[in-house]
């Protein structure tokens, strides 16, 4: 599904919603989001999730979007006086708001995710850890097989766990699979800004990179800005959802992110009384890859082997408290 379909389908999903007459007998979910639903990205996957299970299991669903993080305890207090049983933090800087209010409202049940096993989990909250950084190990890979140059870009949001191992796994497959290419990396400090997120792909191009692996949301706008206006070819990655229209020539590849499976699992272990658990998402679970294209003939076979390998459990370093 390419980027303009997901989009009309998550507004279709948003002008569908059940009035609140008709739900109120149903059971409750709320979802809280760091940026909003039409991003056909991050949050976009996370609110069609949220409906996917609404309509599984007969619930009464909300979500707040673009919430920010001195925001989150307030609106999660609100939704767990209105009786929602149910709170999805679908983003990891929410953590800590998780950590300071699971105990005190023990009637809710928690859906947190983060970038692996969380230490210390309350007794009522489920973890969804998102192995990040071995689906960008493969982005890695396809860089440093692609690059010309030998100077593959990187442009990232916020110095986030998720992120930070995602820089590194980067680095470690452009080391393990061309060691004269070097990594780029820089943060743009917001993954929603398009104005930061362009000048930081001009300087990584200015500076030689020829293929450019995405760590932020509405910031690819300003990266694939950069790419198109390039003095010579640069290719760049994507994730979350397929959005080749957006860059048709420049595009090489997306890590596509399925949080329906999770999502639908852990509330239907929710419902039926199991308050506390952990699932994995990673490659080969909840991570898949787009068709591969404009790279160099035999590129793509290489890559897809690549992900077979991590798929079956090939270890990737997971380094959290560095980077390269």
């Amino acid at each position: 599904m390419d980027r303009r379909s997901f989009l009309a389908l998550t507004l279709a999903g948003a002008a569908a919603r059940p009035g609140l007459a008709a739900a109120q007998a149903k059971r409750k979910m709320a979802m809280i989001m760091p940026g909003p639903i039409q991003d056909a990205d991050f949050n976009a996957v996370g609110y069609l999730a949220l409906q996917q299970v609404a309509k599984t299991y007969d619930l009464q669903v909300s979500h707040s979007e673009s919430v920010v993080v001195a925001d989150a305890e307030r609106i999660t207090r609100e939704y767990v006086t209105a009786g929602y049983e149910i709170v999805a933090n679908h983003g990891g800087q929410f953590i800590p708001i998780m950590n300071k209010l699971a105990p005190q409202l023990s009637n809710a049940t928690w859906i947190q995710e983060a970038s692996g096993r969380l230490p210390n989990l309350p007794k009522n909250v489920w973890n969804i850890g998102r192995k990040f950084h071995q689906g960008f190990y493969v982005l890695g890979a396809l860089g440093a097989l692609a690059t010309k140059t030998d100077r593959v870009g990187m442009v990232c949001g916020v110095r986030l766990p998720d992120v930070i191992t995602s820089v590194n796994s980067v680095a470690q497959a452009i080391k393990d699979v061309n060691g004269k290419a070097q990594l780029l990396y820089n943060w743009v400090g917001d993954f929603n800004d398009p104005v930061k997120a362009r000048q930081t792909a001009e300087a990584q191009i200015a500076a030689g990179a020829d293929f450019i692996v995405v760590f932020v949301n509405l910031g690819l706008s300003g990266v694939i800005e950069a790419v198109k206006a390039a003095p010579r070819p640069v290719l760049l990655t994507t994730f979350y959802t397929e959005k080749w229209d957006l860059a048709p020539k420049n595009l090489a590849i997306s890590l596509l992110f399925d949080f329906n499976k999770p999502y639908h699992e852990i509330v239907g272990k929710i419902l039926k009384g199991e308050r506390t658990g952990y699932y994995e998402m990673r490659p080969g679970s909840g991570m898949e890859l787009s068709e591969i294209r404009n790279v160099p003939p035999g590129v793509g076979d290489k890559v897809r082997a690549i992900f077979k390998d991590v798929v079956g459990g090939k270890a990737i370093p997971e380094v959290l408290d560095k980077t390269p």
